[in-house]
């Protein structure tokens, strides 16, 4: 953190990455980063500015370029929402090259407040994340929902906290009484956005309304693309970035004067506000039947006997759906029973081809998202190897 405040101080841009990122993709990262000076000076005057990466889950992870005057709105709006002061004090369990630093680090420290890291280690493990959490006072929580979820699981309460707020993907319904009672004393809440466009809806959780993104920040635009009721989110934001270093920028159009950014996210208008039925590439065609993997993963997780799960698309034997269930400690479950389960709750074409139980974490990516890729390619290694 010391060294970006220092090259930020110096007015020049910062480029943030993966603590174990590659050899040849640092290499690339630096080459790109370099580019980007003679592109912010173009388009800005001055070479300034944050270099993030996106989460990597569909891909090459992207380097990001942040605009130093979208930053500044953005951190200005969280101070204010999120009421931060010098008495503030944020626990940080994500990556600094995670576009959520913008929150949970930067607009803290902008507001006079403190910021104390957890490494991977204690983010890792719910029971030291906690005793972390009592040690340096925290009042302030930003984290993925893994991470949430596994601390919503560890028992003792954190009655310190005063926000604690989901990001990077949808909370599942099932652990939010969970947390309320983990985190007593705080305002549980969901930030929606991407890297590209930071956060650009914010929500208080509600158990009841699952998956609804909740209601656009100020100044932020928002449309379903073709004017339908379900269709691709586009987004015009004030704090959105100014590109791509090492990807293609045709997510960006520009209407009258106003610059979208196309999400990839597929919503549907509720009278409940948008809701984020998945991503564009989570919605499967399974013998000529359209299915959402994020629908199949909501399903298993309701289960009480399941912690987490992932659902992945296979082709080795024809296309089908695969699930991996994550079984915590002390709770037994067979494949006959889960299915059985799924069969009362989804379409006949979602219920998976396979089942794969685990009691391992699963995989995840810099950022600290679920790699689902990952977590089924290790779960049927070690299954088939057992």
């Amino acid at each position: 953190m010391l060294a970006v405040l220092a090259v930020q101080t110096a007015g020049r841009i910062a480029l943030v990455l993966a603590e174990d990122a590659g050899e040849e993709y640092v290499h690339a990262a630096v080459v790109a980063a370099h580019d980007a000076t003679s592109l912010t000076v173009a388009a800005l005057g001055s070479a300034e500015g944050l270099i993030t990466t996106t989460s990597g889950t569909t891909g090459v992870p992207k380097l990001v370029h942040h605009d130093p005057r979208g930053i500044d709105r953005f951190t200005a709006w969280a101070a204010s929402t999120f009421g931060f002061g010098p008495s503030t004090v944020s626990l940080v369990c994500s990556p600094m090259n995670f576009d959520v630093s913008l929150l949970d680090v930067w607009a803290v420290l902008r507001s006079g407040g403190r910021v104390h890291f957890a490494d991977a280690a204690t983010v890792a493990d719910p029971v030291a994340l906690r005793a972390e959490a009592e040690r340096s006072e925290a009042t302030f929580l930003q984290a993925v929902p893994t991470v949430l979820a596994r601390l919503a699981d560890a028992g003792a309460p954190a009655p310190t906290f005063t926000t604690v707020v989901s990001t990077g993907d949808a909370f599942p319904a099932t652990h939010v009484d969970r947390l309320r009672a983990f985190a007593p004393n705080a305002r549980i809440m969901s930030v929606y956005g991407s890297t590209e466009t930071n956060d650009t809806f914010v929500a208080d959780i509600d158990a009841g309304a699952q998956r609804v993104i909740g209601e656009p920040i100020e100044g932020v635009r928002a449309r379903v693309r073709d004017g339908g009721s379900v269709g691709e989110l586009q987004v015009a934001s004030p704090f959105q970035a100014l590109g791509y270093l090492n990807a293609s920028n045709r997510a960006w159009t520009t209407e009258g004067g106003v610059r979208w950014y196309d999400t990839r996210d597929i919503v549907e208008k509720t009278p409940d506000g948008l809701r984020l039925v998945g991503r564009q590439d989570r919605l499967v065609k399974v013998n000529g039947n359209r299915v959402s993997l994020d629908d199949v993963e909501a399903a298993v997780r309701a289960h009480p006997d399941v912690s987490a799960a992932i659902a992945v698309l296979t082709e080795e034997e024809g296309r089908r759906i695969e699930v991996v269930a994550q079984i915590p400690t002390g709770a037994e479950i067979s494949r006959l029973a889960l299915r059985s389960w799924l069969a009362k709750r989804l379409p006949r074409a979602a219920i998976p081809s396979r089942l794969w139980l685990t009691r391992a974490p699963f995989a995840t990516t810099t950022t600290g998202k679920v790699d689902r890729r990952s977590t089924h390619l290790q779960t049927v290694r070690e299954e088939r190897t057992a």
